[in-house]
């Protein structure tokens, strides 16, 4: 079984692919931070 290199793939990858998720990165950052404070928000108000 060929294991996969994510450098290689990497580079295997066409510019246009690349910019698109660089493009949706912050969304992707923006929702996981959200997603973190409603987390503690729900932990608080569990454990409170």
């Amino acid at each position: 079984m060929k294991k996969k290199e994510y450098y290689t793939e990497e580079l295997e990858k066409s510019s246009g692919e690349k910019m698109h998720s660089l493009k949706y990165q912050k969304y992707y950052t923006g929702g996981s931070i959200v997603l973190m404070f409603l987390v503690l928000l729900i932990m608080y108000f569990v454990l409170n």
